[in-house]
């Protein structure tokens, strides 16, 4: 029988109680030793931050990511190199993906 996976066995731990108060980065810090390759996804999941600001201005910059050079570019790609721009440069505004494909 071959080794499970890290996620499979994430996904084989007994399911916690949805009536817990459950504060979700101490479980992450506390299992990340358990689950180092999880973990890591999770806190990359986490530290998205929420935005506040208009849609208009959220889509301003679409201009800029997709012009007629770059229109031929597959979702895939468009969409790491959103991601991308977003870990180099920090910026701070909330990107929308599905905007952009």
């Amino acid at each position: 029988m071959p080794k499970k996976s890290e996620l499979e066995m994430y996904l084989d731990e007994p399911k916690i109680d949805r009536k817990i108060e459950l504060d979700i980065l101490h479980f992450w810090k506390a299992n990340q030793y358990r689950f180092p390759e999880v973990s890591a996804m999770a806190r990359d999941v986490l530290c998205i931050p929420i935005s506040t600001v208009a849609s208009e201005s959220a889509f301003s910059n679409s201009g800029r990511i997709l012009d007629q050079y770059r229109s031929a570019l597959k979702h895939d790609i468009v969409e790491a190199l959103v991601c991308a721009k977003d870990w180099l440069y920090g910026d701070k505004g909330e990107v929308f993906l599905n905007f952009y494909l």
